[in-house]
């Protein structure tokens, strides 16, 4: 080979660093949870021509901090390009959504289904544009009633969320108490002709027609869950999952109630800038009652605020945990010794956010969790409950990496009472999810915890059992988790009767939040 050959060679050899394009720079430090710097991207370092993909990336990111109209801008774009026009489309009906424009939402997700009628972004939106355009077009006046701002799960959505709004509601509609029977406190429910309650999705804006509708009413409840967390829903008006504006805060006039929230971040993951800590003040400020899920949220929140603010938080356990204390179908009929020993062991996967809850540790844990089954079938019938549509996932890789099935529930497409009463038939229920042991709790079925996020930690600290959870990166995992589950089958009705003493306790913590809220939101039950 000649010198120039060589020099030839080289040149097509060597090569540099992968330059990062704009839309791979947006989305980095989008997922990283940097929605501000992400935008100033969109807005100051695309190219003169921006590709499809830049231009979906932006519309992507500027929605993260509420800059909707230009948001849509780019997103219509971006839809120009048929590969793209699908997952642009969704965003656009999503954003739509998000400012109430029902109409307009519908039309992008039936343009999306149009061009791929298996586009599953555009079915969730058009079924969330639809149903809420049904219920603004039917709520009429809001006198008299209450509003209840939280998650409020959509059809095929997540079991937790829904099993969790119908408890907040339950809570603030108890009249009263009689002593408890038998281990089982009973509660009556106020007995009402007319709706008493209209929902608010906190991952809409709310805007000045909400305002309104809250401020006829009777208060407005928000809670439960864990709303105070920066990236599930982000937007640029509060930096949490309430898309309200300081201003807005500012001028609800009636009682404000915060309810069992929780302080949902993972460990490392922190709030982006500013904006959290200032609309959080704002929030503690003009809020009646600020109750917190568990204490661990209670000792983050409290550090972020003054002295005098920070006193104002209080502990009120979520409302799940407590759920057989609440009324209900599933309670009309008290739980009978021995029920559920023979059900089931139930066991619960989380598969959002999976980088941060398994980090490289998932074949280990999948192949863990494979042992456990393959032991605990010895003594009783595995099954999964999925939560939500995407929990499936450990089903599928435990199949196609250790060619184990397991028979799947689907908690997804089941009602309050369904889910309560799968949960009460069970012997045991391992889960991941922090409603896949609040809820079984709160039936008064015995848990094991899988911890994967600071709050599984936390509900057990309150609890006094840190020793019912065990933490996914456990290097013996499958042995500590076979261990817990021979104690508790072994000894399972005593671990009923503490579970039962448990929720006692939790279920004084509310009663007493309960009678030391505002009028017309205090409930003081009778003894």
């Amino acid at each position: 080979m000649t010198a120039a050959q060589d020099e030839k060679q080289d040149s097509l050899t060597v090569t540099g660093p992968p330059v990062e394009t704009p839309a791979a720079r947006m989305g980095g430090l989008r997922r990283a949870g940097h929605f501000e710097a992400a935008a100033a991207v969109a807005r100051q370092e695309l190219p003169e021509k921006p590709s499809a993909a830049d231009h979906l990336e932006a519309g992507t990111t500027l929605a993260a901090v509420s800059d909707y109209d230009t948001a849509d801008a780019h997103l219509l774009l971006a839809g120009l390009d048929p590969a793209k026009a699908p997952a642009a489309l969704a965003k656009l009906s999503e954003i739509a959504w998000i400012r109430h424009d029902h109409a307009r939402g519908r039309d992008f997700a039936l343009d999306g289904l149009q061009l791929d009628p298996g586009a599953r972004g555009c079915r969730i939106q058009l079924r969330r544009n639809e149903a809420a355009e049904a219920a603004d077009n039917a709520l009429g006046d809001t006198q008299g009633m209450l509003a209840h701002a939280a998650f409020h799960a959509d059809p095929h959505g997540n079991a937790g969320d829904l099993a969790l709004g119908d408890a907040v509601r339950r809570c603030f509609d108890l009249e009263y108490r009689p002593k408890p029977r038998k281990g089982l406190a009973k509660s009556t429910l106020r007995k009402q002709s007319f709706p008493r309650w209209w929902y608010v999705h906190v991952h809409q804006e709310f805007d000045e027609q909400r305002l309104a509708r809250v401020n006829a009413g009777d208060g407005l409840v928000l809670g439960g869950g864990g709303l105070f967390l920066p990236d599930t829903a982000p937007n640029g008006n509060s930096g949490w999952q309430w898309n309200v504006s300081d201003d807005m805060l500012r001028r609800i006039t009636v009682p404000l109630v915060v309810w069992a929230v929780g302080y949902n971040t993972f460990e490392g993951q922190t709030f982006d800038g500013s904006r959290f800590a200032t609309s959080l003040r704002t929030l503690v400020e003009r809020a009646s009652f600020i109750g917190l899920r568990n204490s661990g949220s209670v000792e983050r929140v409290r550090a972020m605020l003054p002295a005098e603010l920070g006193d104002r938080i209080r502990w009120q356990p979520c409302p799940t945990t407590v759920a057989s204390r609440l009324g209900g179908p599933v309670w009309e009929t008290p739980r009978q010794p021995g029920e559920g020993d023979s059900g089931p062991v139930l066991l619960n996967c989380a598969y959002d956010r999976s980088d941060r809850r398994f980090g490289n540790d998932y074949g280990r844990f999948l192949e863990n969790l494979k042992d456990w089954i393959l032991a605990t079938r010895h003594r009783a019938e595995v099954q999964y409950a999925a939560h939500c549509v995407d929990d499936e996932t450990f089903v599928v890789d435990l199949r196609r990496e250790h060619g184990l099935s397991l028979p799947v529930i689907p908690m997804y497409d089941m009602t309050v009472t369904q889910i309560q009463e799968t949960y009460r038939r069970a012997a045991l229920v391992v889960g991941m999810r922090g409603h896949a042991g609040m809820v079984p709790f709160g039936c008064g079925t015995p848990i094991i915890s899988l911890i994967s996020h600071p709050k599984l930690g936390f509900f057990l600290a309150d609890l006094d059992r840190p020793d019912w959870g065990v933490a996914v990166h456990e290097p013996a995992l499958a042995e500590r988790l076979g261990e817990l589950t021979d104690h508790i089958l072994d000894d399972r009705a005593a671990v009923v009767a503490d579970v039962d003493a448990l929720q006692e306790r939790l279920f004084e913590v509310t009663l007493e939040n309960l009678a030391a809220l505002p009028e017309p939101l205090r409930v003081v039950p009778g003894r």
